[in-house]
């Protein structure tokens, strides 16, 4: 039975996906970083990143996505697309990574995106979850998230 107003339980999807972002992006700052000096870390980073990323995507769709696109499937379909576009972008950066020819430029960008795609999820997504979306569901997202 879906809860009627987003607390902030232990099962809360929205808690759990918006501290996910933080971390990503953390991730990548520390990616960054990592690149900028030099440091022999930088390519565990960049694996950890593209996992991590990948899995978070992957959660949404399966899990989430389904369900929110019987209540607004145009919202749906846009996220789908901001996907899509982030692992096209994600693919880009990786290629130019393994070449050394990652750009400053290219992960600011990238960063923006995620950021501005993070914020429609965090408003509009992730607080329908916590309030529609099966507790079975938001536990099976959560898991998929971390687990791959």
């Amino acid at each position: 039975m879906p809860r009627t107003a987003a607390t902030p339980h232990e099962d809360s999807l929205y808690t759990f996906m918006t501290s996910d972002h933080a971390r990503l992006e953390t991730v990548f700052e520390r990616l960054l970083d990592a690149m900028e000096l030099g440091a022999p870390d930088a390519r565990a980073l960049w694996t950890e990143l593209d996992r991590g990323l990948l899995s978070h995507l992957e959660a949404e769709e399966r899990y989430v996505l389904p369900a929110f696109a019987t209540v607004d499937r145009l919202a749906a379909r846009e996220i789908l697309r901001d996907h899509a576009q982030i692992r096209e972008q994600l693919l880009e950066l990786g290629v130019a990574m393994d070449l050394h020819m990652l750009r400053y430029e290219h992960s600011q960008e990238f960063i923006r995106v995620l950021r501005s795609h993070a914020a429609r999820e965090d408003k509009l997504l992730y607080q329908w979850a916590d309030t529609r979306l099966d507790a079975h569901l938001r536990a099976a997202a959560r898991q998929h998230a971390v687990a791959h």
